[in-house]
């Protein structure tokens, strides 16, 4: 598992080397390669895989003599960049089954130091934590390197601008730091090839602020949140003055103190407090030149005369600051809370808006698996197809994400609830809530509201014992009820969880059975028998509350996940508590997935739930006894479920060391999927089932491929219960 990371990266720079196989300088792309090669190298020295440190050191050495346009013959140097791609992948794939290497790679550094006349250094490690530049710089710079390198960069500033501003509200969220970490990267990078020094150097060391703040040897304080801004500032003030330039404008001369600012960068790397945040508004506005000493004890006596009015605003009256001047010493007096600008949208029209993307989305798809399309050898539109599928994928991503919001308010209702109906039936009980961040969509928000209540009100009459059978039984005064979120297989799952005494299964079968909702309890497995509980008029309450106890909230609870195309798992434990889980689509979402074949059919598995892909070899199978048939994989043995016996489908392969076999995780277990063939690694748009396939074991959703067949997605939960069966 600890190789599942170095995996990603190098499948990701595999993703990045397509842009390149124009045999195209395109200096963007070629700044992610080698962030990606950086991190390579990094992960490669933590896990102790020299092989792999050399040849991602070797590679970085000769991308960047591509840039720089240093080497003659490029062609060569694609072929290495390739190869090398896929020696990477060998290396690390090897290492996670095996955990060694035992190739030899001798010959791969010779043909870079053959074509870059350059020895490459078996330790690279320093080279990865990038304190050194690279050996060879331009001597005359590119013109169209450096406008692309200035049109990228100033999207990247206005990058870390918006994710900065998101950091204010979350110092602590490390996604928000290593959104910022990475356009910091990416600029210094390609700021080396142009021997762009005073751009480099900044990014460089905004970048390793940023990176002490990841890796929490300080914290983000709205000091460092300040230097960082600036930082931006000042990167974006000497990238304009490259673009003014060639442009044969005159530049604005830059009037910020690049020295001093790199000072600040180092102070706060140190984490040295900065005097500017006991400073007043006043103070602050002199410090920065924006007023005089005069001119402000001038305002600062009109402010007494006039105490309606603040500092700020007496200056900005009298013409002596603009209202940016006094809002940039605001935010440098303390940290300030940003409102985003809002505009209402009539929800309909956002539904439209998500559906037609989700159209384009499998559109796309189809226009990239066409064959007519897949044929063609034009290397410039396979550039542009692959170009609109992310573009694509980025909008599914934004468009979806308008619509989802965090259950946090949700669960906060919740809690609250718990406390009023504890207190109105006399017990004692305490919440935990977990996920509170998850993402539902909105339309579903007000949906799971009412099957939420009756759960919770269910736990807290029936489920929470009395302080007097707690206490008799050993369990704390203090009940307990936990709420979850989390996704799971393609699914939202919302799990509501008590510790009280558990569902008794003899007074659910003699009440069922009371009503006519059953004739005999044979046969019945415990989930059947929990699952009685959602009958109408079912209720085992031995009194009528006002809290519950007529038999009608399950079957709301039953009612209103069936309208999401959900679906219920109940397990419980008598006399230890129960927990309640209710699965949701994420319909119209997008999730990547593997695509694989069996027979003729196709199924997409979530890549989330996937923890390795293999052929097993023939040694490693075996057909245990009472267990049925089990795979060996790396020491552990897995159960071996086939899916054409699930699906009733005929295979094109009947052994398992001939087939594919995909080791997938479940919450608590690992099993083992055979399949024929695996297509590849896609994202799918998630669509429903309908009411006819909603309820078929295995399958969570369906997609719509490229060729415009619809592919399962498999749910790796529902194949456990399968296998079981």
């Amino acid at each position: 598992m600890e190789c599942d990371s170095l995996m990603n990266l190098i499948d990701g720079m595999a993703s990045e080397f397509l842009f390149l196989e124009t045999r195209e300088i395109d200096v963007p792309t070629a700044g992610k390669l080698l962030n990606n090669l950086d991190d390579i190298i990094k992960e490669a020295d933590d896990l102790e895989i020299d092989q792999l440190k050399k040849a991602a050191g070797g590679l970085s050495s000769l991308l960047e003599k591509i840039v720089l346009e240093s080497i003659e013959d490029k062609e060569a140097g694609f072929n290495i960049l390739e190869k090398g791609i896929s020696l990477l992948q060998e290396i690390s794939d090897s290492f996670r089954n095996t955990g060694g290497y035992e190739g030899d790679i001798d010959g791969f550094m010779g043909s870079i130091a053959a074509l870059t006349g350059d020895h490459i250094a078996d330790d690279v490690t320093e080279a990865s934590k990038e304190e050194s530049q690279p050996s060879e710089k331009a001597e005359v710079q590119d013109e169209s390197l450096l406008r692309d390198f200035i049109i990228e960069s100033l999207e990247y500033i206005d990058e870390i601008e918006t994710n900065t501003l998101n950091l204010e509200q979350e110092p602590e969220n490390k996604d928000h730091i290593n959104a910022i970490f990475r356009p910091f990267h990416s600029i210094k990078g390609v700021a080396a090839f142009l021997d762009l020094e005073q751009i480099r150097d900044l990014a460089h060391d905004l970048e390793t602020l940023l990176d002490k703040a990841r890796n929490d040897e300080l914290p983000m304080t709205s000091q460092a949140i300040d230097v960082v801004l600036d930082g931006a500032d000042a990167l974006k003030a000497m990238i304009t003055r490259l673009r003014d330039d060639l442009e044969g404008k005159v530049p604005e001369p830059l009037d910020i103190d690049i020295s001093a600012l790199r000072k600040r960068v180092k102070a706060a790397q140190q984490g040295i407090s900065d005097t500017e945040k006991t400073l007043k508004l006043g103070e602050i506005l002199v410090e920065d030149g924006a007023v005089t000493q005069e001119s402000l004890e001038e305002g600062l006596k009109a402010a007494q005369a006039e105490s309606s009015k603040k500092i700020g605003e007496i200056l900005i009256d009298e013409g002596k600051v603009s209202p940016k001047q006094v809002s940039q010493a605001l935010r440098k007096q303390s940290k300030q809370t940003m409102d985003t600008a809002t505009i209402r949208v009539d929800v309909k029209k956002l539904d439209d808006l998500i559906d037609m993307v989700g159209e384009l989305v499998i559109t796309q798809s189809m226009i990239r698996q066409n064959p007519i399309i897949q044929s063609n050898m034009d290397r410039k539109l396979a550039k542009d197809i692959s170009q609109l599928s992310s573009i694509t994928s980025e909008l599914q991503r934004t468009s979806t994400s308008l619509r989802m919001v965090p259950i946090k308010q949700t669960f906060q209702r919740m809690s609250r609830l718990v406390r009023d109906l504890s207190r109105k039936v006399g017990k004692s009980i305490g919440i935990v809530m977990e996920g509170e961040d998850t993402d539902i969509d909105k339309n579903m928000v007000d949906e799971i509201y009412n099957p939420l209540v009756h759960m919770v009100r269910n736990a807290v009459d029936h489920g929470i014992e009395s302080r007097e059978e707690r206490i008799k039984s050993g369990k704390p005064e203090k009940g307990l009820i936990q709420l979850k979120a989390y996704h799971r297989g393609g699914s939202i799952v919302i799990e509501i969880s008590d510790d009280g005494k558990g569902l008794d299964k003899d007074k659910i079968l003699k009440k069922a059975i009371e009503n006519g909702v059953i004739n005999s309890s044979q046969g019945l497995s415990d989930q059947e028998i929990y699952k009685l509980i959602f009958h109408p008029g079912l209720s085992t309450a031995k009194e009528v509350t006002d809290v519950s106890g007529r038999g009608v909230g399950m079957d709301v609870v039953k009612q209103a996940v069936e309208k999401l195309s959900g679906k219920i798992e109940i397990n419980s434990v008598y006399g230890k508590g129960t927990s309640i889980m209710t699965f949701f689509p994420l319909t119209m979402a997008i999730i990547d997935g593997i695509t694989v074949r069996v027979g003729k059919e196709r199924y997409i598995i979530p890549t989330g739930a996937i923890r390795q892909l293999l052929r097993p070899p023939r040694e490693s199978y075996s057909n245990v006894v009472g267990r049925g048939e089990m795979i060996n994989v790396m020491g552990d043995l897995m159960p071996l479920m086939r899916l054409h016996k699930f699906f009733g489908i005929e295979c094109e392969h009947k052994n398992p060391w001939e087939a594919i076999v995909a080791v997938i995780e479940g919450e608590d277990k690992s099993e083992c999927i055979m399949v024929d063939e695996i297509i590849g690694e896609e994202e799918v748009v998630i669509k429903g089932l309908g009411e006819g396939l909603k309820d078929i074991k295995g399958v969570s959703s369906g997609a719509i491929m490229g060729d415009g067949n619809v592919g399962l997605i498999l749910d790796p939960e529902g194949l456990f219960e399968l296998s079981e069966m």
